[in-house]
């Protein structure tokens, strides 16, 4: 399961792969109960026992928790609650001690559910490793200074399924789809982080808020050579250059 998958879209996926040899015409009713019990989040009794998952906020579903990596499950006989338990578990063992030691060191002041939430967006923005810290450092100083995070990530995921064109993350999308898209995910439209995870992030970008990168930047535009590189900004006026510098090759 890689990085920066949605709930939906590993369940999808998991009917796909007929990973627990049920599906008929393309339907896997495990792979809909993994779904269904992964957006029920605390209110479903089988995450009774993770405590990280019942001090989320109310309502919250378990995106963001389900740690992407490659599991190992029984050739036949595989139900949702298994892969589930194997996901919770591996984020238990690594990402919940490197919070509560950020915590303990004073390198951090978010929640967990915080951290998830933004691990998520530069899993979903970043595409060279080594910008991530970069990335993460944009968005805490655009948090701090009370500005939108206008991440385009966030209002793909408000956006949801694109059956038309088959995509989980819509793409391409304009700056004006994204003023009819009236949700709290909307970084757009509304400052502040987002009401929860977009995706799964990898461990990389959770290091990546619990230790980013410090430095004034408030904005950053991709390259167009295809490289997944940014170039950064302090001012709005820096960025409207460089977006016409680069926006223009």
């Amino acid at each position: 399961i890689p990085e920066g998958w949605r709930i939906g879209q590993t369940a999808d996926y998991l009917a796909a792969a007929d990973v627990f040899s049920d599906t008929v015409e393309g339907v896997s009713p495990e792979a809909e109960r993994y779904e269904a019990l992964a957006l029920q989040g605390a209110a479903a009794p089988e995450f009774a026992n993770y405590s990280f998952v019942q001090q989320a906020p109310p309502g919250a579903s378990l995106e963001g928790y389900l740690y992407p990596d490659t599991y190992a499950l029984p050739a036949t006989g595989t139900q949702a609650t298994d892969l589930l338990a194997r996901q919770l578990d591996t984020f238990a063992g690594r990402v919940v001690p490197l919070y509560d030691s950020a915590v303990l060191s004073g390198t951090t002041d978010l929640t967990l559910h915080e951290v998830m939430t933004l691990a998520s967006i530069v899993e979903r923005e970043a595409v060279v490793a080594e910008e991530r810290p970069a990335i993460a450092g944009v968005y805490l100083n655009r948090i701090r200074a009370d500005m939108a995070l206008n991440a385009d990530p966030t209002v793909q995921y408000a956006m949801g399924y694109q059956p038309e064109a088959n995509q989980w993350w819509k793409t391409p999308v304009t700056l004006e789809e994204y003023g009819a898209v009236d949700s709290p995910y909307n970084t757009y439209l509304y400052s502040g982080l987002p009401p929860g995870p977009i995706a799964s992030p990898g461990l990389r970008s959770i290091e990546a808020v619990l230790g980013p990168e410090q430095h004034d930047y408030l904005y950053f535009v991709a390259m167009p050579d295809g490289s997944g590189r940014h170039v950064f900004a302090t001012t709005f006026e820096e960025h409207q250059a460089n977006v016409a510098a680069y926006m223009g090759q």
